[in-house]
C-alpha cells in the first residue's frame, strides 16, 4: 500500500475528530458566557453563523481574559483544515 494512500486515510480520519472536538470546545464557550450574560442577551445552541460565531468568541474574550477555550477552538478548526488539505494533497487533489 502506497505511504502518500495511508496518511491520507489518517487525514480523512482526523477531519471529523477535530470537527467533533472544536464543537465541543465551542458549545463548552457558550455555556460559559451564557452563564455571565442576561437572558436576553444569551447565545441559543442552534442556528450558527459567522457573525454570531465571532460575537461569541468576543463576548468569551472580554468575559474569561485568560481563558484559552477560545483558542482551543481556533486550533482545533486549523488542524481540522490542515488535515483537510492534507487529504486532498495525498489523494491527488492538486495534481502530481
Amino acid at each position: 500500500m502506497e505511504s502518500r494512500f495511508i496518511v491520507g486515510m489518517v487525514a480523512l480520519a482526523c477531519v471529523p475528530a477535530f470537527g467533533l472536538l472544536s464543537t465541543i470546545a465551542s458549545s463548552q464557550m457558550v455555556d460559559k458566557v451564557n452563564s455571565r450574560l442576561p437572558e436576553e442577551q444569551q447565545f441559543p445552541q442552534l442556528g450558527w453563523h459567522l457573525p454570531k460565531t465571532l460575537r461569541l468568541h468576543s463576548e468569551y474574550n472580554r468575559l474569561y481574559p485568560s481563558g484559552r477555550l477560545s483558542r482551543k477552538v481556533r486550533v482545533l478548526v486549523g488542524l481540522m483544515f490542515s488535515c483537510l488539505l492534507t487529504c486532498a494533497w495525498s489523494f491527488g487533489f492538486f495534481g502530481r
